[in-house]
């Protein structure tokens, strides 16, 4: 005799699937466009507030991370864990900043999969409980718990500045769908 899984299985099975789905779904998020390149420091003293953690790409290989410490029109000035670090306007290539974010949407998003569940079973079989039962609760708290948790690991980089480009040739890459008979493939062109 083969016995069905109990309710609190079930309950946990659905919440740990929805959840990885929302995971996933909430981690394929294309990357910023780049801002407009400008020749001086404006943009970033007018986005990134003195204090927030950057990621900047200078003309030497590597890019490292720190805490803004001051922008003028020639040098930007990060402090490091190992003290400060200041980078002329020529030799800066990228400048990226992590804008904070706040884990409630994840914590609301992680609340609604975990609750889908009970819904169901609301909906299903309303006279099992009034309302909904008390491992529904639970899976509501575990699914709010981990969509916070994801949504705070989850970092966004934002690219505030730009070097304009100098010249030279610039490197492109073309991609197409090719398509014929029973064919079918993507060609890739990189000019240098």
């Amino acid at each position: 005799m083969i016995v069905p899984p109990r309710r609190p299985f079930r309950v946990f099975c659905a919440t740990v699937s929805v959840t990885s789905l929302m995971a996933a779904l909430a981690s394929a998020q294309p990357p910023d466009a780049p801002a407009a390149a400008d020749s001086s420091l404006t943009p970033i003293r007018a986005v990134v507030p003195i204090g927030a953690t950057v990621y900047v790409t200078g003309a030497s290989p590597g890019v490292f991370k720190g805490k803004l410490a001051g922008v003028t029109d020639d040098v930007l000035t990060v402090t490091l864990k190992d003290g400060t670090r200041s980078v002329p306007a020529g030799d800066l290539r990228r400048v990226q900043w992590q804008q904070p974010d706040s884990p409630l949407n994840g914590i609301l998003i992680g609340a609604a999969a975990g609750a889908m569940h009970g819904i169901y079973w609301l909906i299903a079989d309303p006279n099992e409980c009034t309302g909904l039962c008390a491992e529904d609760y639970v899976a509501i708290g575990v699914g709010a718990a981990v969509g916070g948790l994801i949504d705070r690991a989850i970092t966004r980089r934002t690219t505030v500045y730009e070097a304009p480009a100098t010249g030279g040739r610039s490197t492109t890459v073309a991609l197409a769908p090719l398509v014929g008979g029973a064919r079918k493939g993507l060609k890739i062109a990189v000019r240098f």
